[in-house]
C-alpha cells in the first residue's frame, strides 16, 4: 500500500487545470477527486485549431474518449496510436483510467480489445452510453469533470482488484519494469500462468508485456529529461546492448518519438524521488 500511495503522490504535482498549448493542441488535465484516485489517473480535454493527430503513448492505461460526434474506448496499447482530431468536433474529453482499474466500473475482459479503439457499447453500460450527451451540455472542462466524477462514484461496480495483482504492479513500478517474470511470480505467490491470466483480464497485457511497457516508458522519460546518451539510459534499465534497445523501441513504435508525443505521456509509474 505504501508503494502505491507513493506512486499516486508522485504524479499529483504534474496534473493541473492550466492549459498547455503546443503544436496546435491545447491540453487540459485534471486530477480526480480523492474517492476516485485509486481508479482514475486523470480527466483530460484536448482542443485543436486544425486537423491533427493526438498520440496515445503506450503505458498500460485505458481511456474513454468523447467528442460531440463520437465516443470510443481505447484498449490497452502496445505501440503509439495516433488518433485523428478535427477542430470542428472538439473539445475532446477523456476519462483516463489507472492500469487494470477499468474493471472497477465495467465487468469486461480488457484483453479482448488490446490495441484497438472500439465503440463504447463494448462496456455494456446504458449509463455510460448516455454520458456523451450529458457531457456536452456542460459549459466548461471543470463542469464536465464534476459531472463525470458524480456518475463514476455512483456506478462503481465494486469488483475487487486482487491484492496479489496490486503487489505485482507495484513491484514492476519499483523496478522500472526491469524484472524477470519468474522473480515476480515468486514474490506474489502466483504461478506464471495465473499471473498472466490476471494481467490479461485486468490490463489487457501479459505480465511480461506490461513490465516491458513500463520499462520503455521510463526509457523515454529519461531520454526526454536528461542529457546522457540514450544508450546509457537503456543499459541502466537492463537492456543488453544497442541492438536490444532498438528492437524494443521499434516493437513499441517509439524509435522516433516526436516532441508532441512526449507532451502526452503519463508518469503514473514514476518512482518518488
Amino acid at each position: 500500500m505504501q508503494a502505491y500511495q507513493a506512486r499516486y503522490q508522485s504524479f499529483q504535482p504534474t496534473l493541473t487545470n492550466a492549459g498547455q498549448e503546443q503544436f496546435g493542441l491545447k491540453l487540459q488535465i485534471h486530477k480526480p477527486c480523492f474517492a476516485l484516485s485509486d481508479d482514475v489517473y486523470a480527466f483530460v480535454e484536448v482542443n485543436t485549431d486544425h486537423p491533427t493527430r493526438y498520440p496515445i503513448v503506450p503505458d498500460g492505461t485505458n481511456i474513454l474518449f468523447f467528442s460531440v460526434c463520437r465516443e470510443l474506448f481505447g484498449g490497452t496499447q502496445s505501440s503509439i496510436l495516433d488518433v485523428p482530431l478535427n477542430a470542428l468536433d472538439g473539445p475532446y474529453f477523456g476519462i483516463w483510467f489507472q492500469p487494470g482499474k477499468l474493471r472497477s466500473f465495467f465487468n469486461v475482459d480488457v484483453s479482448e480489445v488490446t490495441d484497438q479503439l472500439v465503440p463504447l457499447d463494448f462496456l455494456d453500460s446504458k449509463v455510460f452510453l448516455s454520458l456523451q450527451e450529458g457531457l456536452y451540455e456542460k459549459a466548461s472542462f471543470n463542469d464536465r469533470v464534476n459531472y463525470c466524477e458524480n456518475i463514476l462514484i455512483k456506478h462503481t461496480r465494486l469488483i475487487s482488484f486482487p491484492d496479489k495483482l496490486k503487489r505485482a504492479q507495484n513491484i514492476i513500478y519499483q523496478e522500472c519494469g526491469n524484472i524477470s517474470m519468474a522473480y515476480l511470480s515468486s514474490q506474489v505467490g502466483w504461478s506464471h500462468r495465473q499471473l498472466n491470466r490476471q494481467f490479461l483480464l485486468h490490463t489487457g497485457l501479459t505480465s511480461k508485456a506490461f513490465a516491458q511497457t513500463i520499462r520503455i516508458n521510463h526509457f523515454l522519460k529519461r531520454c526526454s529529461q536528461g542529457d546522457a546518451p540514450y544508450l546509457h539510459h537503456g543499459l541502466d534499465l537492463g537492456f543488453y546492448d544497442q541492438s536490444h534497445l532498438l528492437r524494443t523501441t521499434a516493437q513499441h513504435n517509439v524509435m522516433s518519438l516526436s516532441p508532441v508525443s512526449q507532451q502526452f505521456m503519463s508518469n503514473f509509474y514514476k518512482p518518488r524521488s
